[in-house]
């Protein structure tokens, strides 16, 4: 057995690294228990026996190795795969957290990273035997080992590389989410921790059968398995500081370990036995599957995806359908009333983004449409009638003053253009840039906008110029208060940011999340955030001191949140979720209710005074508002009108005569005659469906009706 063991260890060369914001492990009391689980393991393509995986932070993306085979990935979590590059000894893959930065290995050959999710890929540095890699969050700095040799790392996504730490047989490495903190294992060795992106690393631990590492976002906390009998799986919460010995009862050929962003879900996979699956930190163990031989494991950044790779399958866990519909939050109060929603009669199918003047009145949405771009939108009627404005871009969000007469907007790969006459006229500004959120004052001179995978930017003179701020995240939206100064930002599979000094300065907040959307009260001090996953942590979260502290809110069930909007006074909240309805609260997002069929909300905004919501890119590209829009007639011509009578008698003399047509508010006379002599003539109006209801106290037996519209 120790012989056989020994062979897989040679042949098999790495397992998989996952992008380090989603690396994961746990700590508490050493048990392992198997016994049945809920069921979610699905089998995969029967043609890739891949010895590695990786995965977005959402779980989307997947990219895969065959050691003497082909580069794998799939953008629709495992469902499809498409085989990639040329058939090498691949040993090491890791992917960014969005899935469109990857890196792998070759033993005796190159590395090679894709800014394509995987469709091109560049080969760089000198022919080694590389044997794994890690990524940061962003893809821009990597860690990659050579056993035996040296570790290499990268601060440019792969184009330079610089030799670290000494020789040895390296076989595992992880990343934290910004790439300072990394661990990496050696077989028959110790444990090896960084603080400084690799430049120096310290001894950790004792010498084992190390074989497979995985770090947390922020580094702190660690797991590692080790290969043989025994085999054991070991946990750190002070950055490898210190080890503890986990699942002691229980020894295992492990070979890989990958957890969720918070450390509560992690996954591990044993040579030789199943694969195993914590919920709590793990504490205990469970097993529900019959997966044998796994390689390489991952995990999404909420810990409800996983995937696993075996000699002939890949396994994929909570991706067998769609998310499904979840019940309205439980949590309700009488302060809170359901709103009464109209769907506008326009539709934006690609429209992701809407802003609002304080009154409600006028709105601006942007259509990114794909590859080929769109228009931006805007209505001064309440979203009744909407005009297409400016040039055709793949436009990411938009932004309005408190009066709606400046607008911001950002396009992605392009720049960033304002307008200072309610969008009648656009001008370009800044660089082209990978542009996505974008706020802005109440009166349109401070901005703040966010680069996806980059920095920061703010303007104080209505997007005239613009100031590189904070530091490179994968930024997801921002908000502002009404003078500029307190800004909130957030970072998928990241933390919140604030600042208090209109961006000059930022200050990380709460825990790493999928977070997706934020939203700001005028004076800053309360503010909301939503997360886009079904983990435990899918919530809504709200701060009441500009920040410091968040509570989550809805907990009865997590939801996929897309979006999030808030009165001036941060009151009144309206929150839209993916396979779910939109959400309201009038007690600053203590209690919710919903009452309403509206599905996959992407974009929310509010009046000041939270009366007026309004909700884009709903589900067939509608767009919805609480406002009161005055319905629009169109008149039938009269030699078109179509209509009918239906007369109903209650008693002797008492009738009903109901009145359908095909022509809405339209006068019309009902002449009633009888032997020629009697004429009686009752008139009206159609109502807005065209029909109309006359009660009629008289006995009109023996009379024949006629129907006339004027």
């Amino acid at each position: 057995m120790i012989k056989m063991a020994d062979k897989t260890l040679l042949r098999w060369k790495s397992l998989s690294v996952l992008a380090g914001s989603v690396l994961f492990i746990s700590l508490l009391t050493p048990i392992l228990t198997a016994h049945a689980d809920d069921a979610g393991w699905v089998k995969r393509d029967p043609s890739c026996s891949c010895q590695g995986i990786a995965s977005s932070s959402d779980g989307s993306k997947l990219a895969g190795f065959v050691n003497g085979g082909k580069l794998v990935t799939s953008s629709d979590f495992g469902a499809t795969w498409t085989a990639h590059e040329a058939n090498r000894n691949w040993s090491g893959i890791a992917s960014s957290g969005d899935g469109t930065k990857l890196v792998a290995t070759v033993e005796g050959g190159q590395i090679y990273t894709s800014v394509d999710s995987g469709a091109t890929w560049t080969a760089h540095d000198s022919v080694r035997p590389w044997f794994g890699v890690a990524s940061s969050a962003d893809g821009t700095k990597l860690a990659a080992i050579v056993n035996p040799g040296q570790i290499f790392t990268s601060s440019d996504s792969g184009a330079t590389w610089s030799a670290r730490e000494t020789s040895r047989a390296w076989r595992s490495v992880a990343s934290s989410a910004d790439g300072t903190k990394l661990v990496a294992v050696v077989r028959d060795g110790q444990i090896y921790t960084s603080s400084d992106s690799g430049g120096t690393w310290t001894a950790r631990d004792s010498a084992r059968l190390w074989f497979w590492v995985a770090s947390s976002a922020d580094g702190t906390k660690l797991a590692a398995v080790v290969y043989g009998n025994p085999g054991n799986i070991y946990t750190s919460s002070d950055s490898g500081a210190t080890w503890t010995l986990r699942a002691s009862d229980l020894s295992k050929y492990w070979q890989g370990i990958a957890m969720s962003a918070d450390g509560s879900k992690l996954v591990a996979s044993a040579y030789m036995g199943t694969v195993y699956v914590s919920r709590d930190f793990g504490v205990t163990w469970i097993t529900d599957n019959a997966i044998q031989n796994s390689y390489g494991v991952a995990s999404s950044a909420d810990g409800s995806r996983f995937v696993a790779t075996s000699q002939s399958y890949i396994y994929t866990y909570g991706t067998a359908a769609a998310p499904k519909p979840t019940p309205s939050p439980s949590a309700t109060s009488s302060g809170n009333i359901t709103y009464t929603w109209t769907k506008l009669d326009f539709t934006c199918s690609a429209c992701e983004s809407i802003a609002s003047s304080s009154n409600g009145s006028k709105l601006i949405t942007a259509d990114s449409a794909g590859s080929t771009g769109g228009h931006i939108y805007t209505s001064t009627n309440y979203g009744a009638t909407w005009t297409s404005r400016g040039p055709v871009q793949i436009w990411s969000a938009v932004a309005s003053s408190s009066d709606g007469t400046r607008l911001v907007a950002t396009v992605k790969e392009g720049q960033i253009y304002t307008s200072n006459d309610s969008g009648v006229t656009w001008t370009a500004r800044d660089s082209v840039r990978r542009w996505d959120g974008v706020a802005s004052s109440s009166d349109g001179a401070k901005l703040v906008a966010s680069v996806e995978g980059g920095s920061l930017y703010t303007s104080s003179d209505y997007g005239a110029t613009w100031t590189a701020r904070g530091f490179v995240k994968n930024w997801t939206a921002i908000a502002s208060s009404g003078d500029g100064t307190k800004l909130v930002a957030v970072a998928r599979a990241d933390q919140i940011f604030t600042s208090t000094d209109s961006g000059l300065t930022w200050t990380p907040r709460e825990t790493v999340r999928l977070w997706r959307a934020v939203t700001s009260s005028s004076d800053g001090s309360k503010l909301a955030a939503v997360v886009y996953a079904s983990g435990d942590s899918s919530f809504i979260y709200t701060s009441t001191d500009s920040g410091v502290t968040w509570t989550p809110r809805a907990t009865d069930a997590p939801r996929y949140w897309q979006a999030i909007a808030t009165s001036a006074d941060g009151t009144k909240l309206a929150a839209a979720s993916y396979m779910g309805t939109v959400y309201t609260s009038q007690d600053s997002g203590a209690t919710w209710v919903s009452g309403n069929s509206i599905q996959n909300g992407s974009g929310a905004a509010s009046s000041s005074d939270g009366s007026k919501f309004v909700i884009v890119g709903a589900q067939g590209g509608y767009i919805y508002t609480t406002a009161k829009i005055a319905k629009k007639v169109v008149k039938t011509p009269p030699s078109k009108i179509k209509g009918s009578i239906i007369i109903k008698k209650v008693s002797a003399k008492s009738y009903i005569l109901t009145v359908t047509s095909n022509s809405p508010l339209t006068k019309f006379t009902i002449t009633a005659t009888k032997n020629k002599n009697k004429t009686l003539t009752f008139k009206g109006t159609t109502n807005a469906a065209g029909g109309a209801t006359i009660k009629v106290a008289l006995n009109l037996l023996g009379y024949s009706l006629s129907l006339k519209f004027t």
